[in-house]
């Protein structure tokens, strides 16, 4: 019988076996030491915490050992010796502290308010690592009596928008200049401030400590003028309730096209820019491009008005255009910004004007002359222009033969000068106009009103185009210097057309005729 032969075996696991396992091992260890990171995480966000809460803790304690009047963080309302940022370092790890003091207004019923009946203490604990949130923790600090408080005056500053009237929040207002330090805090979500706790105003008028002042800085608005100077005076126990407006200084560009090609101009072109009151400014801009970004006028930032402005433009070889009149800037305040574009209908049939103003007898030129042309065959009056750096200055103008161009010349310290001349279609005319020297002159005119008045002055004949319009002064005067010797008619404001001034004559009073002064002139005319 044959004998059955065993197959030899030999007994383990497979590669694939050994790499399951490995991956199981791999996944159970791994949540082992996710688990136990999780829990070392958890065990320092707890230590922290504790660190914080007991830093927060020792703080307020300090707080409560203070004196009440120093319960306050430098130069903030109220005013203290409180830090309002400090650190602390434990176990390698910084804590920001930042500690906030607040007066607490709980009136009682039947009692005067005060504002300050005591204060709130919040401790913010923020440690420099990231693994956990800061812990706050406040108090209330009693006074230690009613004398301690008693007497104290307030200061309620709002603050808002100028034109629109819309309160302002988070503006910072800074209190300053009597008997209390400084302080600064900003406005609430009513657009107001309270300043508590305040000494009373030194009662000596001729003391630098005499007044409080406020003030309030927005970045991107100005402080409009009719509030530039907030203050009060304060006794004991008194509410001083004032506003700070603010606004946002506006901006003009004004593109200048001609009408026919859409282009812009580059030729000569001014353009006069006309603020309605209370800044009634005006100022003519020259320029090249056709573009006009205007951000001031006479230097002053423009204020926004619900009042219209006007803007007129003339360029050489274009008829003269004034833009409907609009408020500046169209939807304040979420636009600064105000455009106008002005579309210029080309002047057909022109000729060129060219003058040169130069002393007389010599060939030096006279660069600070200013030449006006008027008249022609369509009677019209061109805008001053300036002479340039070597003494010409250039008119476009429609042909006139049959009616003569006036072309007038004044300068400081020169005597006035006019000739009449023809500009046929498609010629250059050359005219040189001579100057002699003379001495200058000013004269005074007083307003009878307070100051702040305006006054213009206008030439009359030789002295023409002078026309300059002054402010009376403190002591209601205008002075109006360097004029050439003759004749001159002072004009009042007699009321508004829209939003520009009405001009009449001064009339005869003592020392004019007819609205007229002579310079030089010793006396000093009473008009208005």
């Amino acid at each position: 019988m044959p004998q059955r032969t065993r197959r030899a075996t030999q007994g383990g696991f497979s590669f694939i076996e050994v790499l399951i396992g490995i991956m199981i091992l791999g996944i159970v260890a791994g949540g082992v030491l996710m688990g136990f990171s999780a829990s070392q995480a958890q065990t320092a966000r707890a230590k922290m915490d504790t660190i914080a809460s007991k830093i927060a803790s020792g703080e307020l304690e300090t707080v409560r050992a203070m004196e009440y009047d120093d319960v306050g963080n430098p130069g903030g309302n109220p005013d203290g010796t409180i830090p309002a940022t400090s650190n602390q370092t434990v176990n390698d790890i910084t804590y920001r502290v930042d500690t906030d003091v607040a007066y607490v207004d709980d009136p009682t019923p039947g009692r005067a308010r005060n504002y300050i009946n005591y204060k709130k203490v919040t401790v913010t604990v923020t440690p420099s690592a990231k693994v956990t949130g800061p812990v706050v923790m406040s108090a209330l600090v009693a006074p230690p009596n009613a004398g301690a408080i008693r007497g104290k005056a307030t200061a309620i500053i709002t603050v808002q928008d100028s034109l629109t009237g819309q309160i302002l929040p988070g503006v910072p207002v800074r209190l300053f200049g009597s008997t209390s330090t400084e302080r600064v805090a900003p406005t609430g979500a009513d657009g107001s401030v309270v300043f508590a706790g305040l000494d009373p105003s030194d009662p000596n008028t001729g003391s630098s400590r005499y007044y409080y002042r406020a003030a309030a800085t927005l970045a991107g608005y100005n402080t409009d003028p009719d509030t530039a100077d907030v203050k009060q005076s304060l006794a004991a126990s008194q509410t001083w309730n004032a506003t700070i407006k603010l606004y946002r200084p506006a901006h003009i560009v004004v593109n200048v096209r001609d009408k026919a090609t859409g282009q812009f101009v580059t030729r000569r072109t001014q353009t006069r820019v006309t603020l309605p009151a209370p800044q009634a400014l005006s100022q003519t801009f020259v320029g090249y491009t056709g573009r006009f970004p205007i951000d001031t006028i006479q230097g002053e930032p423009i204020r926004p008005s619900l009042t219209p402005t006007t803007v007129e433009v003339f360029s050489d070889c274009y008829v003269p255009a004034t833009v409907p009149p609009v408020p500046v800037p169209q939807g304040y305040p979420a636009s600064d910004t105000q455009v106008f574009d002005v579309d210029l209908e080309p002047v057909a049939r022109t000729g060129v004007l060219r003058v040169w103003v130069k002393r007389a007898g010599t060939t030096t030129p006279i660069t600070n002359a200013q030449v006006v042309v008027s008249g022609g065959e369509q009677s019209v009056t061109y805008p001053i222009r300036d002479v340039d750096a070597n003494g010409y200055a250039d008119f476009c103008l429609p042909k006139s033969t049959s009616a003569l161009y006036t072309v007038s010349v004044v300068g400081k310290g020169y005597t006035g000068y006019s000739i009449v001349t023809a500009v046929p279609e498609g010629a250059t005319v050359d005219q040189t106009l001579e100057m002699g020297t003379t001495a200058l002159c000013q004269v005074a005119i007083k307003h009878r009103l307070s100051g702040g008045q305006q006054i213009r002055l206008v030439g009359v004949g030789a002295t023409a185009p002078y026309d300059m319009v002054r402010a009376t002064n403190s002591s209601q005067v205008a002075t109006f210097g360097s004029l050439s010797p003759g004749t001159y008619n002072v004009q009042v404001v007699s009321g508004y057309s829209g939003s520009q001034p009405v001009w009449v004559s001064a009339g005869s009073v003592p020392g004019l005729v007819n609205g007229n002064i002579n310079c030089p002139s010793s006396v000093v005319p009473v008009v208005g």
